[in-house]
């Protein structure tokens, strides 16, 4: 079986970076932002439940290992 796309990667990366966006808004309330708050912990726990459950593969810890550098990175930068 071939590479099967099931999701448009650009279009969900922009909309939960756009709730990030609505977070530091200072045009809500706390309420509004509890709710956006909310959404992003629950796309959070089944991301995390579906990536526990996967398989491990072929260059994953590289890309892991990668990405933990870059948030090293951006934590001393602050």
């Amino acid at each position: 079986m071939g590479y099967r796309k099931v999701m448009d990667y650009n279009s969900v990366h922009h909309q939960i970076y756009m709730s990030g966006v609505e977070l530091y808004s200072g045009r809500n309330d706390g309420f509004t932002d509890w709710e956006t708050k909310k959404e992003l912990y629950q796309l959070k726990f089944i991301l995390d439940a579906i990536i526990k459950d996967s398989s491990t593969f072929v260059g994953e810890e590289e890309f892991l290992k990668e990405y933990e550098q870059k948030e090293v990175w951006r934590t001393l930068k602050k």
